[in-house]
């Protein structure tokens, strides 16, 4: 059976420094600007804690702690390299805490978020639906989750390491089934998509 959080971590650990270096953007512009969008969505809600589930090299929690600097921000990564690189990047930001981790097992208290997001990470996940219900399930009632990655449309299918790929409906549908209610869903390019749900209840 492949061992797709092994490939993960090699995989973001070998790509570590230039994805910092670069916030992303070395070999595609997807995750940056998938990230920038998400920031914007998260500019119009008012959030005390977010979580960035594949966190990466920091560059979403860099651009929200600027605009929000009396939240409390986390991030997880599967990748040890890159938590290096984030811890770098976020060195200045004071309301910061890194963990290494995987998304089908979040470290965190039941309602223990105001928002989670999760950019362009979701096709490396061989537990689509175990993550998308554990940031339910750490997130507040009432809470928002923004979830963007690869459109299987425009991207096409999974390279070697990747797990699968979905479009804004079937990844709504995800998040419907998992406890959320779909407040947008759209493209944001050919080749992504980003989804936003409301935690019910």
């Amino acid at each position: 059976m492949t061992d797709y959080e092994k490939l993960s971590r090699e995989h973001f650990d070998s790509m570590a420094e230039n994805y910092a270096a670069t916030d992303g953007t070395y070999y595609s512009r997807l995750p940056r600007a998938a990230s920038d969008e998400a920031a914007a969505i998260l500019g119009r809600i008012g959030f005390g804690s977010l979580l960035d589930v594949g966190c990466g090299s920091g560059y979403l929690i860099s651009v929200l702690a600027a605009e929000r600097k009396d939240a409390e921000f986390y991030g997880l990564d599967i990748s040890p390299k890159m938590l290096e690189q984030a811890r770098k990047k976020l060195a200045a930001v004071r309301n910061v805490t890194l963990t290494e981790g995987g998304a089908n097992r979040l470290p965190y208290p039941d309602g223990s978020f105001d928002a989670v997001t999760c950019i362009m990470s979701f096709h490396h996940y061989p537990y689509p639906y175990e993550a998308v219900a554990e940031a339910c399930r750490v997130l507040r009632a009432g809470g928002t989750y923004v979830l963007s990655d690869v459109d299987k449309h425009g991207y096409g299918e999974p390279e070697a390491g990747e797990y699968a790929t979905y479009d804004a409906d079937s990844a709504a549908e995800i998040l419907r089934r998992t406890g959320f209610a779909v407040t947008e869903k759209r493209n944001i390019s050919p080749e992504s998509y980003i989804v936003v749900g409301v935690k019910e209840g």
